[in-house]
């Protein structure tokens, strides 16, 4: 049977891949092999933020309407418009295989469609307006390196839960260097608070609150902390991530009860349940019927990749190291007393924090394992 090849990998370099095959070869050997495998080796890996906005010149359409992307359905996407009413559209030729994203805002052409063909998309998507802002996250499979989150966005929020699941420190990192990557502000939204002791000050969360990263504390259920944040949301669009469960749905509901959406409780193993499986571009209007912000609700989620991000942001996440530990965290052992007495850590379980994310952004895209 034919071995089949992944996506974007020649056949001659993954016949290269294998120990066997060069097991006994000598050091010479060895040397021209490698360097035979990176001249094979496709682009695949490259994390360049920079080509992610590259998109067509909308120039010569700048005459048509534009419209705000809210959902893709491979070749079929829905627009919001300017009075928030939504139309179906097509993509045109050119714009098929651009990986657009919740948040893009297009340009679009009405197509002549009889009046009784409702079911068909109304409107050809001819342009991409350049992105002010691009959330993402590193991609998981040997196809793609990197997970568009959204697009134009102004704020990312994640959400922890107290209990049930519980708050995981390590996510809020990643979900900080994925706002400092897309440059967008960063807020912790603590939900379900009034499961726990109002004694419970929620250590876990000190040395965020030590960096000024603002930190709320929500109960949706009793709609604690929910005005503040209907009012940051005016004028915004803002993006709520967090693990399954949290209470993200709980949350949208409370901001937007005409909503109504599903929410679900922990599964046997204790892990979230899974309601929202898409993500969702919820308009908000403020109680005077002004603009009152949109709400981007994603997915749960089960890791924020980091891998392929800029290792210079550690610096903002971790700013009780020194240069000399955030160029090489490796080299510093977190088990060793004498170590974390003289880096002198009020955290020092951060240290292992920081060399797991070192380690991760160095990562290269799993379809390029050539041996070296």
């Amino acid at each position: 049977m034919p071995r089949k090849y992944r996506l974007g990998q020649s056949r001659e370099a993954q016949d290269m891949d294998h120990r066997e095959a060069y097991s006994g070869e000598r050091a010479a050997d060895s040397k021209r092999r490698q360097r035979r495998a990176e001249r094979l080796e496709t682009g695949i890996e490259s994390h360049d933020a920079t080509s992610l906005l590259s998109l067509p010149d909308p120039a010569p359409w700048l005459h048509l309407p534009e419209a705000t992307l809210i959902q893709r359905f491979s070749q079929w996407v829905d627009l919001e418009l300017e009075d928030r009413s939504t139309l179906r559209a097509t993509l045109g030729g050119k714009l098929k295989g651009v990986h657009l994203v919740c948040g893009d805002r297009v340009r679009y052409s009405p197509i002549p469609i009889e009046a009784t063909d409702t079911k068909r998309p109304q409107a050809q998507v001819v342009a991409i307006m350049p992105r002010r802002s691009l959330l993402k996250r590193g991609g998981i499979d040997d196809r793609e390196p990197w997970q568009l989150i959204c697009a134009n966005a102004d704020e990312l929020w994640i959400c922890a839960a107290v209990v049930d699941p519980p708050l995981r420190p390590g996510l809020l990192e990643r979900a900080l260097l994925l706002a400092l990557d897309a440059g967008l502000t960063f807020r912790v939204l603590v939900t379900k608070r009034d499961r726990a002791s109002k004694k419970d000050t929620l250590p876990e969360l000190d040395p965020l609150r030590g960096q000024g990263i603002a930190i709320h504390e929500t109960s949706a259920l009793k709609g604690e902390g929910i005005e503040p944040l209907r009012n940051l949301l005016r004028g915004k669009v803002v993006v709520l991530l967090g693990h399954s469960g949290v209470g993200k749905s709980t949350l949208v509901n409370a901001l937007r009860p005409d909503e109504a959406l599903k929410t679900g409780g922990l599964t046997k193993f204790g892990t979230g349940k899974q309601t929202t499986t898409a993500a969702r571009w919820l308009p908000l209007l403020a109680p005077d019927g002004s603009d009152g912000g949109v709400l981007v609700d994603t997915p749960g989620i089960r890791t924020l990749s980091v891998r392929g991000l800029n290792r210079d942001l550690l610096a903002q996440v971790f700013p009780e190291f020194p240069s000399e530990v955030l160029e090489d965290p490796l080299a510093f052992d977190p088990d060793d007393e004498a170590t974390l007495e003289r880096l002198d850590l009020d955290y020092p379980e951060r240290l292992q924090s920081l060399q797991r994310l070192w380690q991760e952004m160095d990562d290269r895209n799993p379809n390029q394992n050539i041996w070296r």
